[in-house]
């Protein structure tokens, strides 16, 4: 076994307790700020600690190195023991907060650790965004939208489920949140979303407006004229657009047409009128007529009644003898056919007292193809 010289043993068993006391002093005396949170939100409240691994002088500063006191609506400090102490920050402001946490131990040693605090808020409206609003068909309107937060969020409208686009036709949204609408129109109406997001934090708040259009009345028909049979049923359709809903009324000519359940019938909007059992007195011009508060509209159109047109007895007679007469044809040929007299025939003979000329001639052709038959047959025997 080699032997080892004891000056170089001793170098060696030194240095190992020096390291073991460097490991031992740096885990005893190491500072930890506990949570280690980067983030709190603007307003918020978070209470830190500062632990060592042994006992001291412990104290909390700010960026600049001066010692953090109790101030109201910023900072608590307390001591907890000789190795704890902690901290109660309040986020009063955008800006980022440093604090430090320092430490003197009785061996005169001193030791720093710090912690940067990014403020961030969550996003908000500004002001109030009314969550009705009404204008009047043709003007260019603006519904603002406007929010807060750290950083600060985007802003995008919603109508129908689906974005609208920074430049969308007459719809268009301004680089401040504002969207416009120009000429707006009673197709216009309908609830508007504002949407204000912070995509990096995957935070957004919504605010509904319902859009209220006002417009004067427009009443159409979809033809100027409609041809009805007699004894029908014509339904006359009138269609009509305006806010606030208009009230709608018929005429025929200058006579009022009003719901009986027997001759007029009237949809529950108005809109529709049916006319029942028509006929040519039921002809002539009817006019849909739309009012609201904004203004006044009809139309008119031109009812035909067309007479249906009836058989007379006499040719419903006629065409009943043809379908007979048919009927017997075809008969007379299917009996021709097979038992070679048929009821014209038969009505020939008895009637008329005639013979069918075709019959008799069928006769004489089988007799003759019988002769021949019989010839053959005995000119074999000879040969």
């Amino acid at each position: 076994m080699l032997k080892m010289e004891p000056q170089r043993c001793f170098t060696s068993i030194s240095l190992l307790i020096l390291l073991a006391a460097l490991v031992h002093c740096s885990t005893q005396n190491k500072l930890q700020i506990i949570p280690r949170r980067e983030q709190m939100y603007l307003g918020e409240t978070q209470t830190f600690l500062c632990k060592a691994g042994s006992e001291g002088s412990m104290k909390w500063l700010d960026d600049k190195n001066e010692e953090i006191e109790n101030e109201d609506g910023r900072y608590e400090t307390k001591k907890i023991d000789e190795n704890t102490v902690s901290i109660a920050v309040t986020a009063d402001s955008r800006q980022q907060k440093v604090i430090k946490c320092h430490m003197e131990y009785e061996s005169g040693e001193t030791e720093k650790t710090q912690l940067t605090l990014k403020i961030i808020e969550r996003p908000q409206f500004v002001g109030d965004l009314e969550k009705q609003k009404t204008f009047s068909a043709g003007n260019s309107v603006q519904l603002p939208c406007q929010a807060k937060g750290i950083p600060l969020p985007k802003i995008s409208w919603i109508r129908n489920g689906e974005k609208v686009s920074s430049s969308q036709g007459h719809i268009s949204v301004s680089t401040n949140g504002s969207l416009h609408i120009n000429n707006i129109q009673l197709a216009d109406a309908g609830v508007y979303t504002c949407r204000a997001w912070i995509e990096e934090r995957t935070e957004e708040v919504f605010k509904h407006v319902s859009v209220i259009v006002n417009a004067p009345p427009t009443a159409w028909f979809q033809d100027s004229a409609l041809n009805v049979n007699s004894k029908s049923v014509a339904n006359l359709t009138c269609f009509v657009t305006g806010h606030p809903q208009p009230k709608v009324t018929w005429t025929r000519g200058s006579d009022p047409v009003t719901h009986d359940g027997e001759k007029y019938v009237l949809s529950a909007n108005g809109q529709e009128l049916s006319i029942l059992q028509l006929d040519k007195s039921d002809e002539g011009e009817y006019t849909c007529s739309a009012l609201n508060t904004f203004g006044h509209s009809s139309s008119t159109l031109i009812l035909k009644v067309i007479e249906a047109q009836t058989v007379s007895k006499g040719v419903v007679i006629g065409v009943v003898l043809l379908i007979i007469l048919v009927l017997l044809l075809i008969i007379d040929l299917t009996c021709y056919r097979t038992k070679r007299r048929g009821f014209l025939m038969f009505l020939s003979g008895k009637v008329l007292r005639n013979q069918i000329p075709r019959v008799k001639l069928e006769e004489n052709e089988k007799k003759a193809s019988a002769d021949k038959s019989y010839v053959v047959k005995i000119s074999r025997v000879e040969a």
